[in-house]
């Protein structure tokens, strides 16, 4: 039920009632989120992957490769989340620099993970269009600066 309500606050983000509920949320619920949704966001890439497999050009057994799947695919999907929102909460970091607010790199990462999910969803989206892959990139980075861009300028200004 936790990961329902949380997903309910990040769609409403920049509110200020939203963002400060979310800061409120353990790092084990962000966490268990942010897993969920990049699991749930992936995985028709790794049906496909699993689909397109192909006996004779590879020197593995398919029963070989879908153990490596279901074992490797939630341990590099743990580091690439953790890793590439670290990154993310960096840009962040030099925006509420930049904007002069008080805040720490603990809150930037969470708010950086719950603002994610539209700029995700924008991605998928995109992905499946025409467009080169880097442009869905971009725009989905795009919009999650802005977003954070939005989030940041509800937090005060430092003291001189």
């Amino acid at each position: 039920m936790a990961i329902l309500a949380i997903l309910r606050k990040s769609a409403i983000l920049p509110k200020k009632e939203a963002l400060f509920w979310l800061n409120r949320v353990s790092m084990r619920d962000t966490l268990a989120y942010l897993f969920l949704l990049f699991f749930i966001s992936f995985l028709p890439n790794v049906i496909l992957i699993i689909a397109n497999f192909e006996q004779d050009q590879s020197h593995i057994s398919f029963s070989q490769f879908l153990l490596q799947i279901i074992i490797f695919y939630p341990f590099f999907m743990m580091f690439v989340v953790v890793t590439g929102i670290s990154i993310l909460a960096i840009g962040s970091w030099i925006l509420k620099w930049s904007l002069q607010r008080k805040l720490a790199y603990q809150q930037l990462w969470k708010m950086t993970s719950f603002a994610l999910l539209w700029p995700l969803i924008l991605y998928h989206l995109l992905f499946f269009t025409p467009l080169p892959t880097s442009y869905a990139f971009l725009v989905g980075l795009m919009l999650l600066y802005i977003l954070m861009y939005q989030m940041i300028l509800i937090y005060p200004k430092k003291r001189k």
